[in-house]
């Protein structure tokens, strides 16, 4: 399949794999190939909002590498098909396709040369399902007692050591709760004092939060931008955190 699509199912960003047509048997563990297909830096702007607000996240918190980076022909990762669903059950869900259902997603560490040209199921003797190539843990933030542990790519870890004072998160329904709680009707962000930045290589550098904003995106006129979800639609958000001082370093 094209990238972003083989590595955002590789790294466990999209739950679902929208597809034309339904297997007689469920395949189970499935190889996911990318595609020669070469990806425009700025590929995912042009895409539904609701997709390319996660990938923003996804880029910035190094989920996934800069699109050009992305491994074409090659065999990126694997995942479990669990089932395989007529209804729009997800954000990634596309209509009027068969939904498969994802689960067990692993990422290579190394991908594998190999030429699909198409978009199919099929027999590969590349892997030994006994004996499976090295993946990679996908980072994830995590946020207790005021203090945010934030993977981010190295172009933005390195900025904030190098000075900048701000860092924007897009909110959207798979990480509001995460990062805001509600209450009297009213989403406010979760108390951070301290951001702990975390490089892809694992370096550390902590810093003081002076201020956490949560802020409604707006277009040229001024008006509230909402995108179209499932079941609806939802208001475009950001947090926009002011960063203070270093505090520590592990680097």
């Amino acid at each position: 399949m094209p990238q972003p699509w083989a590595s955002l199912i590789s790294a466990g960003l999209q739950d679902v794999m929208s597809m034309a047509w339904k297997p007689k048997e469920n395949p189970g563990k499935i190889a996911i190939v990318a595609t020669q297909m070469q990806i425009p830096e700025e590929y995912h702007q042009a895409l539904p909002e609701c997709w390319s607000y996660r990938i923003d996240n996804y880029l910035l918190m190094g989920q996934i590498p800069t699109l050009t980076k992305l491994p074409t022909a090659a065999i990126v990762g694997y995942v479990d098909v669990t089932g395989f669903s007529d209804k729009e059950e997800s954000v990634w869900s596309l209509p009027d396709c068969v939904n498969w259902k994802l689960a067990n997603p692993r990422l290579l560490k190394q991908p594998i040369p190999c030429d699909a040209a198409e978009q199919f199921v099929f027999d590969t003797p590349i892997i030994d399902e006994a004996q499976l190539p090295e993946t990679i843990d996908i980072q994830q933030p995590s946020l207790a007692d005021g203090v945010l542990t934030l993977p981010l790519n190295q172009l933005k870890y390195d900025s904030l050591l190098d000075g900048d004072k701000e860092l924007d998160m897009n909110l959207y329904s798979d990480n509001r709760d995460f990062f805001t709680g509600y209450t009297g009707k009213i989403w406010n962000p979760r108390p951070v004092k301290q951001l702990v930045a975390v490089s892809p290589e694992g370096k550390k550098q902590s810093y003081e939060v002076v201020k956490t904003d949560l802020i409604l995106d707006r277009d040229d006129d001024g008006m509230p931008l909402k995108i179209e979800k499932l079941g609806g639609w939802e208001y475009l958000y950001y947090l926009l955190y002011t960063i203070g001082n270093k505090i520590d370093s592990t680097n």
